[in-house]
């Protein structure tokens, strides 16, 4: 049975527009009647005109200029603004506010959210009258106030968790003003006051109220009805001062499970004042009070039971004491539902109560088929209908050849619907807004198919909406879903390549574009190797195994095809990644035109690095300070670059892995090997493992100090000379042979001497090569050292002439000085520098010209040759170099 409507007040359209979910993407149909609000377009403008195309940018604009008979429909969004309302509409053309309604399950996502500035409220209605303001949530200090006005529609607002002084205000003898189907969620109170007449409070939710849910001072011809006021120890109805004619019925005021543990001082259910208990009617409400509470007081006295209240007062002959259940109830969802378990509550309500008809969620009394009506009613108690309808209406959109609904307009997508019910209602009909302004569908079918054309060049999604309605009139919640709708274009596919490491490790950045929704792809690398792709993958890498150009296809997938892009890739060699890949390389310490460099070269692909500055990385010293570098690698993969600089010998590292360096640090310093006596006029560098072994020759003595890595200890330093017995020396150089240290000097008498730390047995000799081998016939100007195996190989520097001895430590022999320029060719000249290393068994030699020009020349032990001088400075355009050092890395 539908109910009455109470003292002359009307709710225009409200029943219309609860089924109805206003759109979110898309506009509905314009009439000349609509004033559009939306904030999210790059169009809006407060200056008018409020179409769809243009629409005002803030609710207070339109509030500003809108007539009697108009509809201001605000999109959703957030609108930070005190909104004014001062045009009244007429009885018959209201002026209408209307955003989104309360959805069965939850606050609508359609619903735009008006946030007032900091002490004043959402919404002021003042000296207006005719106004519906429906489906707003508002966030202010005071919520949403109602001065000096009549004929107000306050109609499925949500007021949720802020801390209002009060949610809803109205005052300034106001009347005529009914507050329906509204939520308030963990907010203050309902406050109507200042002599307030003729008012209509019915079908709300009033969730965890932090004070009472609803208090009434001086407020002739109140009716409230069919409200449920739960989860709240602070009561529910307070009617006092001189309120006559206050109606009082169908509402639930039951503080349920579970509750604020804050709650100390429990208020009344139901509290009537003297002054307006005479002329007060209260019944068909369920009451039950918490712990240290009455669920009445009545003219000053409590009564603890709806029997007790109406055999006092003959007030509540029909009120029921239950401990309704709210256990779905959250902060999230707020809605306090009945439940099967409170079946007085059912088809109970009196039917001649005021009220707007239908529930909270837009449901009109349905009947439940277990449950017996009594006073002729089908209508329940509170502010919920309950029906056999079961969570969210069910929707499944797809597109009508594709899994989703996405893809080029014209786009026909195909909606499934259902419902679940658990009374096994027969099916009613189902309301399905498709969001692109085009009439929502009423239809019973279970399948409805739609078409989206699509205006201009951009995509748009487009908002679903979707509720059911069973037989009896029960609603689910209502179900969204989204179709996006591109503009009608050619599906591509792009990659482009970089090189991000050794060997030949490329990164390829994909890019694939379709107007329907992509599922993946593959990409062929060319080199036999396939790989599949996500759709939402952007990058993949793959390495090469050597140069070469390979043919790369990229194929991109999607719901409706595939289009492949191709491109030759062209795999070459990075110079300055390549001398860091394992295999024969080697690393360069050198000084040149007063800066200190490092270049590198790696044998098994042929190529030179460029030569550049050392990091500075904290540097003590000016690069032009240098006077001799030296450089050994750790079987760690180490390098370790040494140099002699202002007295002093400073380190610096670079991991060979990724070519990172360290700082500086100081040999000489106390803490590591200590000062030197003297400054050394040249150093030299040995590896045995991960122990580097640094030479520097300091006045005439030669000294050596160790780094051991896997202590991080220095030792200080030792005086070779003073203990192998070494003649004073002019050049040094330094060589490992197995775990002997191999100090090469030449001495100031020009002899070649070889000094022999043994590491096994602790002892030290010295030899004078020299006297069984001779000397080349110039003076030596240049020493380096190098072994391969058990054999030691000196490399000395003689005029045009670079001339090399080797000692065979396993057969206990040595050969004479070889003529190396006479297999290399003197294309060097004369050389002021040289160094050697070996790698396998190749022997690499270094010779700086006294130009400053870089040569290397290489003597491979297995085939018994020597390759003719290469250019190295003109190779890799270096400068004129000094020092010299190389290690094999």
């Amino acid at each position: 049975m539908r109910l009455r409507h109470a003292l002359g007040l009307t709710i225009a359209a409200a029943t219309a527009a609860l089924g109805l979910p206003v759109p979110a993407t898309a506009a509905p149909a314009a009439t000349a009647t609509t004033l559009h609000v939306n904030k999210n377009i790059f169009a809006c403008s407060d200056a008018g005109p409020g179409t769809v195309a243009q629409p005002f940018c803030t609710i207070s604009a339109a509030a500003a200029v809108v007539e009697p008979g108009q509809t201001v429909l605000v999109w959703p969004g957030d609108y930070p603004e005190q909104v004014k309302i001062n045009r009244s509409g007429t009885p018959d053309k209201p002026i209408t506010f209307l955003g989104g309604p309360v959805d069965s399950g939850s606050f609508s996502a359609n619903m735009p959210v008006v946030r007032g500035p900091v002490g004043l409220s959402a919404f002021l209605v003042t000296d207006a009258h005719d106004v519906v303001l429906r489906g707003f949530r508002s966030f202010a200090t005071h919520g949403t106030q109602v001065h000096r006005s009549s004929r107000i529609v306050l109609d499925q607002n949500g007021y949720d968790n802020s801390p209002y002084r009060e949610s809803l205000l109205v005052s300034g003898a106001s009347d005529h003003i009914t507050v329906s189907r509204n939520s308030f969620n963990h907010v203050n109170g309902l406050v109507i006051d200042g002599g307030a007449h003729d008012i209509l409070v019915t079908g709300n939710d009033f969730s965890r109220p932090q004070s009472t849910g609803l208090t009434a001072t001086g407020v002739a011809d109140l009716a409230v009805t069919n409200n449920t006021f739960a989860l709240s120890c602070y009561g529910g109805v307070r009617v006092d001062g001189d309120s006559p004619r206050a109606v009082v019925k169908n509402n639930i005021a039951v503080d349920g499970t579970p509750r604020s543990t804050s709650c100390t001082t429990p208020q009344d259910g139901i509290s009537v004042s003297a002054q307006a208990a005479s002329t007060a009617s209260v019944d068909y409400n369920v009451v039950h009070a918490p712990i240290g509470a009455r669920p009445y007081a009545w003219a000053g006295t409590g009564y603890a039971s709806p029997a007790a209240f109406a055999a006092a007062t003959g007030q509540g002959a029909h009120d029921l004491d239950l401990a309704v259940d709210y256990s779905s109830s959250t902060m999230q969802n707020p809605f306090n539902r009945l439940t099967e378990t409170a079946a007085g509550a059912i088809d109970s309500a009196d039917p001649t109560a005021p009220g707007v008809g239908t529930d909270l969620f837009g449901q009109p009394a349905i009947d439940h088929p277990q449950v017996a009506d009594t006073g002729g009613s089908t209508r329940d108690r509170g502010a919920h209908e309950l029906s056999g309808m079961s969570g969210p209406t069910l929707l499944e959109v797809a597109g009508a050849d594709t899994s989703t609904p996405t893809g080029p307009a014209p786009l026909t997508v195909v909606a499934k619907l259902g419902f679940r019910n658990t009374w096994g209602t027969g099916p009613g009909s189902y309301l399905i807004d498709f969001g692109d302004g085009s009439e929502p569908v009423r239809t019973t079918d279970t399948t409805v198919r739609h078409t989206y054309s699509l205006a201009g060049s951009s995509g748009q999604y487009f908002r679903i909406t979707a509720s059911a309605t069973d037989a009896t009139g029960g609603r689910s919640g209502a179900a969204t879903s989204f179709a996006n709708v591109n503009p009608a274009f050619d599906r591509f596919a792009l990659f482009r390549t970089t090189n991000v490491g050794w060997p030949h490790t490329y990164r390829f950045d994909l890019n694939a574009v379709s107007p329907y929704v992509r599922t993946g792809g593959t990409i062929d690398f060319g080199d036999g190797t396939v790989e599949t792709v996500s759709a939402t993958q952007t990058t993949v890498t793959h390495g090469y195994a050597s140069p070469g150009t390979y043919s790369v296809a990229y194929t991109s997938r999607d719901e409706a095809g595939e289009v492949t892009s191709r491109q030759d890739v062209a795999v070459t060699v990075t110079p300055s990644l390549a001398v860091l890949k394992p295999g024969e390389r080697v690393q360069v310490l050198a000084t040149g035109s007063s800066a200190l460099l490092n270049g590198g070269a790696h044998y098994g692909y042929g190529i030179w690095a460029p030569f550049t500055s050392v990091p500075a990385n904290g540097r003590p010293f000016a690069e032009s300070a240098v006077t001799s570098t030296a450089i050994g690698t750790t079987t760690d993969g180490v390098a370790h670059n040494v140099v002699a600089a202002n007295g002093r010998v400073y380190i610096a590292d670079r991991r060979m892995s990724d070519g990172n360096w360290s700082g500086w640090g100081e040999i000489t310093a106390n803490g590591a090997a200590g000062p030197l006596p003297v400054a050394p006029s040249q150093i030299a560098t040995a590896v045995m493992g991960r122990k580097l072994h640094v030479l520097a020759l300091a006045g005439s003595h030669v000294l050596q100090a160790t780094g051991d890595w896997n202590t991080g200890t220095w030792s200080g330093w030792g005086d070779v000379t003073a203990t192998a017995g070494l003649r004073p020396a002019t050049r040094i150089a330094a060589a490992a042979v197995g775990n002997s240290l191999h100090v090469v000097a030449l001495g100031s008498d020009g002899h070649v001497y070889d000094a022999d730390g043994n590491y096994d047995r602790g002892t030290w000799n010295v030899g004078d090569p020299t006297s069984m081998l001779g000397l080349p016939s110039t003076p030596i100007t240049a020493l380096s050292a190098a072994s391969i195996g058990s054999t030691l190989h000196i490399i000395a520097a003689a005029g045009n002439g670079i001339h090399q001895a080797s000692a065979d430590y396993a057969a206990g022999r040595w050969s004479g000085w070889g003529d190396i320029t006479a297999v290399t060719g003197t294309d060097v000249g004369s050389v002021k520098r040289v160094s050697a290393v070996t790698i396998g068994n190749r022997l690499h030699v270094y010779a700086v010209s006294d130009g400053g020009t870089l040569y290397n020349a290489t003597g491979d032990y297995d085939r018994g040759t020597w390759s003719r001088w290469g250019n190295v400075s003109a190779a890799v355009t270096s400068p004129n170099f000094s020092e010299l050092a190389v290690a094999a890395s």
